[in-house]
C-alpha cells in the first residue's frame, strides 16, 4: 500500500513540475533524430541512428537549459538579462565541426559526405526546435528532410534520362588549311542553332590548324547536316566526328 502511495506521489509530482515537459521534449527529440539517422544507417553511412539521436537529444537539452537558465536568472535579479537561445546559437556554429569530419575528398576529386554532414546539422536543428517547444516545426522538418532524401535519387534519374533523350554529346575534330577559316567554320554551328560548349585550337607544324569543338545536340540527323556542311568548305582538309 505504501509503495502505491509512493508511486502516486511521484507521478503527481512529475505532473505538477516541468519535468514531464522536459521528458516529452527529449523523447520527441530522440524519435525524430532516430528517424533521420535510420535513413543514413540503411545506406551504411558513418552517421546512423545513435549519432543522430545523441545529437538531437543533446541539442534539445542545451536549448532547454538555455531557456530555463535565462528565466531563472531574470527572476533572481532584474539587472540580469540573458538571451534564452544563447546556447542554441553556439550549437549551430559548433555542430559544423562535427559535420566537417564526415566530408571526404576522394582520389578522383569527387566529394562525398555532404548529405551526411547536412543530416548532422539537421539533427541539431530538430533538437533545438524540440527543446524550444516547437514540436510541429520539428516534426514537419523531419518529414520534409526524409521526403527530400528519398525523392532526390528519383529526380536525379528522371533528369538524367531526360538529358540522355534530348542531348547528344559530339566532338568535331576539324583540320583547316589556314587560321582565317576558323571564324567561317564556327559560324556553321550557329547556323544549325547548335552553339558549341567548348573549343580548342591548335597550330600544326605544316601550317594547318586543328580545331576541336564540343557540342550538345538534340538529333543525330543534325550531326549529319553539320558534317556535310563542313566537308563542303574548301578550307576544311578533314573532319573527324565522335558522338
Amino acid at each position: 500500500m505504501n509503495i502505491l502511495l509512493d508511486i502516486k506521489f511521484v507521478i503527481n509530482t512529475i505532473l505538477q513540475t516541468p519535468h514531464l515537459l522536459i521528458l516529452a521534449k527529449t523523447f520527441i527529440a530522440l524519435l525524430l533524430g532516430s528517424f533521420i539517422g535510420l535513413e543514413r544507417e540503411l545506406k551504411r553511412k558513418p552517421v546512423g541512428v545513435k549519432t543522430c539521436a545523441i545529437i538531437s537529444i543533446t541539442t534539445c537539452i542545451l536549448t532547454i537549459v538555455s531557456i530555463q537558465s535565462a528565466e531563472y536568472y531574470s527572476a533572481v535579479s532584474e539587472n540580469i538579462r540573458t538571451d534564452p537561445m544563447r546556447l542554441a546559437a553556439q550549437v549551430i556554429s559548433g555542430i559544423g565541426f562535427l559535420g566537417a569530419g564526415v566530408i571526404l575528398r576522394k582520389s578522383n576529386d569527387a566529394i562525398s559526405g555532404l548529405t551526411t554532414s547536412a543530416i548532422i546539422w539537421a539533427a541539431a536543428g530538430i533538437g533545438i526546435a524540440t527543446g524550444a517547444g516547437f514540436f510541429f516545426d520539428a516534426v514537419i522538418a523531419t518529414v520534409m528532410i526524409l521526403i527530400a532524401i528519398r525523392l532526390s535519387p528519383i529526380v536525379h534519374r528522371f533528369v538524367h534520362n531526360k538529358k540522355q533523350e534530348k542531348d547528344i554529346e559530339a566532338i568535331f575534330t576539324i583540320h583547316l588549311n589556314n587560321v582565317e577559316a576558323v571564324e567561317k567554320v564556327t559560324a556553321l554551328f550557329d547556323v544549325q542553332e547548335n552553339k558549341f560548349d567548348s573549343m580548342e585550337l591548335k597550330d600544326l607544324y605544316n601550317g594547318e590548324v586543328k580545331l576541336i569543338i564540343n557540342i550538345d545536340i538534340e538529333d543525330y540527323s543534325l550531326l549529319h547536316k553539320i558534317y556535310v556542311a563542313l566537308k563542303q568548305q574548301p578550307e576544311v582538309i578533314g573532319v573527324d566526328l565522335i558522338s
